[in-house]
């Protein structure tokens, strides 16, 4: 499963997306969902001020139902990138459980290597 997040115009100008995307993110989920999820955030970020090594995993401190540890990582994307142009891969953890990725869109996938034809 794959959630992708478009870029916004590619007009190289700096675009406030934060405040648009904390607003849609907003109205998509209730009240109570938002503020959990805000409280996240600020854990993280709070932790990240401590240079401690917290980006690679949500804040153990919450328990974020696997709906908002997608809306957590992609809200991270969003502000550690200050754009939207990402995407949340579902991937297989160690232990068997599954776990997700964030995948920025905006760099080029690399070339394919040129078919190797056998004299």
């Amino acid at each position: 499963m794959t959630d992708h997040h478009p870029a916004g115009p590619g007009d190289g100008q700096d675009v406030d997306v934060l405040g648009p995307y904390l607003e849609v993110l907003r109205a998509r989920l209730t009240g109570e969902r938002f503020e959990v999820l805000i409280r996240a955030v600020q854990t993280t970020c709070a932790l990240l001020a401590e240079d401690q090594e917290t980006v690679l995993k949500v804040p153990a401190a919450t328990e974020l139902a696997p709906d908002l540890q997608r809306e957590y990582l992609s809200l991270m994307a969003v502000m550690i990138t200050g754009h939207l142009d990402h995407r949340l891969v579902e991937i297989a953890a160690p232990d068997g459980g599954r776990g997700w990725a964030v995948v920025d869109n905006t760099r080029p996938y690399p070339a394919r290597p040129a078919d190797v034809r056998s004299s």
